[in-house]
C-alpha cells in the first residue's frame, strides 16, 4: 500500500517533466558483485489493478524486452532457478498537452499609427508524459537493493519503442551502482 501511495505521490511530478530523466538510488552496502540471475516480478500495483497491467501492457513488454537486452550486455542472465535478484516495475502514462500562442507580422511598412497587421493563432501540442520505476530486489532477503526512478515525454506513440529503450539504457547503465569511498 505504502509503495502504491509512493508512486502516485511521484504522479503528481512527472506532468512538469520535458525530457527524460533518470534519477537512481541504491543500498550503498549492498554487494552487487553477487548479482548474476535475474527473473523478472509482477509489480504489486499490477497485481492489485488488473486492469493497469491490461492498459500499459504494450508498454510492459516494452520495457521487459529493453530490460533483458541491457540487462543481457551488463552478463547478467535470466534464472532457470532460484535468481540472485527481482526485477520489478511500475509504469504510468499520462495525456497532456502545452499550449502557443503565435503572432505573425504582415510583410511590409507601418499603417498609420497602428503599426503592421498582425494575426494570431494557437498550436497545441499533444503529448505524453511517463514514468517508470524500476526496482532491483534481493531474492534471499526481498529488501530493495537499487530503484531508478525514470520520466519522459512520449511526442510519438507510434516510435515509444524508442523512448523505452533509450530511458532503460540510461537507468541501467547505473548498475550496478558505482561505490564511493
Amino acid at each position: 500500500m505504502n509503495c502504491v501511495v509512493g508512486l502516485l505521490g511521484l504522479l503528481v511530478l512527472v506532468p512538469s517533466a520535458q525530457a527524460q530523466k533518470v534519477s537512481v538510488d541504491f543500498d550503498k552496502h549492498a554487494d552487487f558483485s553477487r548479482v548474476h540471475r535475474y527473473q523478472w516480478r509482477t509489480h504489486p500495483a499490477f497485481e492489485k489493478h488488473p486492469e493497469l497491467k491490461e492498459q500499459y501492457a504494450v508498454a510492459i513488454q516494452l520495457v521487459l524486452q529493453a530490460g533483458n537486452t541491457e540487462l543481457m550486455k551488463k552478463g547478467l542472465r535470466p534464472s532457470d532457478g532460484p535468481p540472485d535478484v527481482f526485477i520489478t516495475f511500475f509504469l504510468t502514462a499520462e495525456d497532456d498537452q502545452k499550449e502557443r500562442t503565435i503572432t505573425e507580422f504582415a510583410p511590409g511598412g507601418w499603417y498609420g499609427w497602428y503599426g503592421p497587421p498582425t494575426w494570431t493563432h494557437t498550436e497545441i501540442d499533444y503529448y505524453k508524459t511517463g514514468m517508470l520505476v524500476l526496482d532491483i530486489v534481493d531474492a534471499a532477503t526481498s529488501e530493495l537493493l537499487w530503484r531508478a526512478y525514470c520520466s519522459d515525454t512520449i511526442r510519438d506513440m507510434h516510435h515509444r519503442d524508442k523512448n523505452v529503450n533509450s530511458v532503460m539504457r540510461k537507468a541501467l547503465n547505473r548498475f550496478p551502482p558505482k561505490h564511493k569511498q
